[in-house]
């Protein structure tokens, strides 16, 4: 058989003689095209022909099958196994005691906030512990909030020099609203004279 001819086989069927073209995979399947025309049909039509009934890559001495020729399934990533969450560490009987001391020893329960600079974080700092840890204890210990005397010291005296720019702010604007009131009194005054000039 020519490279440049599909193969042909002739089989009997109901007491009549039937020709096909055939067209082989490497995967083993075989293509059948029926040849009905009296002399053998050219290749570009029998190519056609294979190609509508699911064929790829047809040349005369092979081609791929319409089930080799399917898209391939895309793999199904594999899901990565899902790590156990520990639950966060809690604090023991020691923690407690310890973050308890240093509650009594810098919290000025009487102002209601803690010395100095100290804070719920600087204590957690200090001890080792996530200051959620002292949060939670000083909340339990019906200590105020999580506030320092500095802190006080430093927005009171904001809060002052705020004041005082206020009051500076009202007394300048009343000031220039009486000096203003003067000066259209005047004014006024002036015109409702009119100009005199030499007679």
């Amino acid at each position: 058989m020519s490279r440049n001819q599909f193969r042909t086989v002739s089989e009997q069927e109901n007491g009549q003689w039937v020709r096909y073209r055939l067209l082989a995979c490497r995967c083993g399947a075989e293509g059948r095209i029926r040849d009905t025309s009296a002399r053998l049909l050219p290749v570009s039509p029998l190519a056609e022909a294979f190609r509508r009934a699911g064929w790829t890559n047809v040349k005369p001495d092979r081609g791929t099958c319409p089930s080799c020729s399917a898209p391939k399934p895309k793999p199904i990533p594999q899901e990565k196994p899902v790590m156990a969450v520990e639950p966060p560490r809690q604090p023991n009987t020691e923690d407690k005691r310890r973050i308890r001391e240093a509650l009594f020893a810098h919290y000025l329960e009487d102002k209601g906030c803690y010395a100095k600079a100290h804070s719920d974080r600087s204590v957690g700092q200090s001890l080792n512990v996530p200051f959620a840890w002292v949060s939670a204890t000083r909340e339990a210990l019906g200590f105020g909030p999580d506030v320092n005397e500095a802190a006080s010291a430093f927005n009171s005296e904001v809060g002052a020099i705020r004041q005082s720019l206020t009051d500076l702010q009202d007394e300048v604007l009343k000031l220039v609203a009486n000096r203003c009131d003067e000066l259209e009194k005047r004014l006024n005054a002036i015109e409702r004279a009119g100009y005199k000039g030499a007679a």
